[in-house]
C-alpha cells in the first residue's frame, strides 16, 4: 500500500512549521505520512536570515517576534530553544520619531497608537497643541459604520486627526506592513482598533486595558529573539525533519490534479501527493496554479506586494557622536526620507554586537516609496549612510561596514477589500480537495502569525488525508 504523502511548497517558517506539525501529529496518531518540503532557493528560512560576521549578528529580515502572541514562544520551547530565548534590553525601551527635522521622544503609555496616560501625552513635542486637542476629542466622536471596510488612514484620521495620523499612527502601524495607510484595510490589519471604537472609543478602551493589567507575555519583554539569531528557529525546524525531505534549489513550476492525487512539478522532480500545502507568496502561488484554476490564480494576483530593503551600519563606539538610547526611531512619510525606520540593534539586543561597536539597522522602501529599495546594494548603502548621518547628526563619522539585504515584492499588502478577496480565494480552493494555502499573504505577517498559519495548514492537510481514506469526497 502506498504511503500517504503531503508536499509543502516553501521552506520559510510557515512551511517548516507545517511540516514539523504534520510529522509530530502523524507520529502521535500512529499514521505513516511522508512530508516533503520543496524550496526554490538554496537555503531554508524565507525572510528569516541571520548572518554572523566578525562577532556581529546581522538580521536580514525579522530580528525578533512579539511575546504577546504566544505562538513564537511555544514553538521555541517545543524545539528545545527555551534557554536561547533572548528578551530585548529593558533599559532601552524608548522610541523616537524624526519629525520636523529632529528626533523627538514618543510619549510613554501608547497602546498601539492610543495615549493611555495623560501627562506624558501632554508633555510630548511630537504633536502641536492643536494636534493634542484634536486627539483629546476622540472619546466624543461617534463610532463609524462596521459595514464598510475602511482604510487604516481614513479610520485614524477620523478618530485621532490628521497630525496624529501622520506623525505617530501611520509610521508605527503601517510600518509593520511596509504599507500605505491610505490603502491598508483596517479590518485586515488592526481589527482590534475597530473593536476599541465600538467599546466607547480608542482612548477609553486603552485606559481600561491599562487599569485591567497587561496581557500575559510569559514574563518576557514585548520583543523576544534567539541567541545566535532568528535563523536558529528555522534551522532547528529543518533538523527535525527526515534527511532528504527538504529539497532545496527546487522551484515548483506547476501543480495539477490527476484523479485522486496531486502532481507537483518542480526542478527537483515530479512528486505525487495526497495533499499540497502552498506557503508561497500569493503571486508565486498564482503562477503554479494557473493551469489548474485560472480564476484562483487571478484572485491571488490581486494581493499586491511591496519591496523593501534593510541596511545595517556598523560603527566604532569610540568617537561615535551620540548615545543611542531606546530601540530606535520611525520616520513619517511627510519628512520625505527613504529611511522609514531604524533599530538601534546594539541597544535593543546588546549581545549581538561586540563591546566597542554600535549597530543601527535601517528600513528602506515600502508601498508608494519602493524605488530606493530596488537600487543596487552599494547605492542603498550610500543612501542609508547619508540619511542616517543627517538624522542622527553623525557629521563625518563613517561606518566600518554596511550590510544590505533587498526584499523585492516580499511584503504582502492587506489593502481595502482584502477580506473579500480571501473569501473568493476560499471559495475557489473548496473545489480542490487537498489543496491548502498558508503563509503571510493571507492573515498575518509576523512570525507568530506564520507559525499559527503553518499549524492550521497541517491540521487541514491531515484532515484531507483522513477524509480521503474514509472515502469522503
Amino acid at each position: 500500500m502506498r504511503q500517504a504523502r503531503i508536499v509543502v511548497l516553501g521552506a520559510g517558517v510557515t512551511g517548516l512549521t507545517c511540516a514539523h506539525e504534520i510529522q509530530k501529529k502523524a507520529k502521535a496518531s500512529g499514521n505513516a505520512v511522508e512530508v516533503v518540503v520543496l524550496e526554490a532557493s538554496g537555503r531554508v528560512g524565507g525572510k528569516i536570515l541571520t548572518e554572523i560576521r566578525d562577532g556581529v549578528t546581522y538580521e536580514a529580515g525579522p530580528d525578533s517576534f512579539i511575546s504577546l502572541k504566544p505562538q513564537g514562544l511555544e514553538l521555541a520551547r517545543e524545539l528545545g530553544l527555551e534557554s536561547s530565548l533572548m528578551p530585548s534590553d529593558p533599559g532601552h525601551t524608548d522610541l523616537f520619531v524624526f519629525s520636523r527635522g529632529r528626533m523627538r521622544r514618543m510619549p510613554a503609555g501608547l497602546k498601539l497608537v492610543v495615549p493611555s496616560r495623560l501627562i506624558p501625552f501632554l508633555m510630548t513635542d511630537v504633536l502641536s497643541w492643536l494636534g493634542k486637542l484634536r486627539v483629546g476629542l476622540e472619546p466624543f466622536i461617534p463610532a463609524g459604520s462596521t459595514e464598510v471596510d475602511e482604510s487604516l488612514g481614513q479610520f485614524l484620521r477620523r478618530r485621532l486627526g490628521r497630525e496624529a495620523l501622520e506623525r505617530i499612527a501611520a509610521p508605527l502601524l503601517a510600518g509593520i506592513y511596509a504599507g500605505d495607510p491610505e490603502a491598508l484595510s483596517l479590518d485586515s490589519t488592526f481589527p482590534q482598533l475597530r473593536e476599541m471604537e465600538r467599546q466607547g472609543g480608542l482612548i477609553r478602551s486603552a485606559r481600561r486595558k491599562v487599569a485591567g493589567g497587561a496581557k500575559a507575555s510569559g514574563g518576557f519583554s514585548m520583543f523576544v529573539s534567539l541567541k545566535g539569531g532568528m535563523s536558529r528557529m528555522t534551522e532547528e525546524l529543518r533538523r527535525g525533519l527526515p534527511e532528504g525531505h527538504v529539497v532545496l534549489d527546487s522551484p515548483v513550476t506547476r501543480i495539477e490534479r490527476r484523479g485522486e492525487y496531486w502532481r507537483v512539478h518542480a526542478k527537483g522532480g515530479t512528486f505525487t501527493a495526497d495533499a499540497v500545502v502552498s506557503t508561497l507568496p500569493a503571486h508565486a502561488a498564482a503562477g503554479v496554479l494557473e493551469e489548474q484554476d485560472l480564476e484562483l490564480a487571478c484572485v491571488l494576483r490581486e494581493i499586491p506586494f511591496a519591496s523593501t530593503a534593510t541596511a545595517s551600519l556598523l560603527f566604532g563606539r569610540k568617537g561615535f557622536p551620540r548615545s543611542l538610547k531606546g530601540y530606535g526611531f520611525i520616520v513619517p512619510r511627510t519628512e520625505g526620507k527613504s529611511i522609514s525606520a531604524a533599530t538601534y540593534v546594539s541597544s535593543k539586543f546588546p549581545a549581538r554586537v561586540p563591546d566597542g561597536k554600535v549597530l543601527v539597522r535601517c528600513f528602506i522602501g515600502g508601498a508608494g516609496r519602493e524605488a530606493p529599495a530596488l537600487q543596487a546594494e552599494p547605492l542603498i548603502a550610500a543612501l542609508a549612510r547619508t540619511e542616517l548621518g543627517e538624522m542622527l547628526s553623525l557629521g563625518g563619522t563613517e561606518p566600518e561596514h554596511v550590510q544590505v539585504y533587498r526584499w523585492p515584492s516580499s511584503n504582502p499588502q492587506y489593502t481595502v477589500g482584502h477580506a473579500m478577496r480571501l473569501k473568493r480565494i476560499e471559495s475557489c480552493v473548496k473545489g480542490h480537495r487537498g489543496l491548502i494555502l498558508a503563509g503571510c499573504s493571507y492573515r498575518g505577517v509576523g512570525i507568530p502569525d506564520c507559525i499559527q498559519s503553518g499549524r492550521a495548514a497541517a491540521a487541514k492537510a491531515l484532515a484531507a488525508l483522513e477524509s480521503k481514506q474514509a472515502g469522503v469526497v
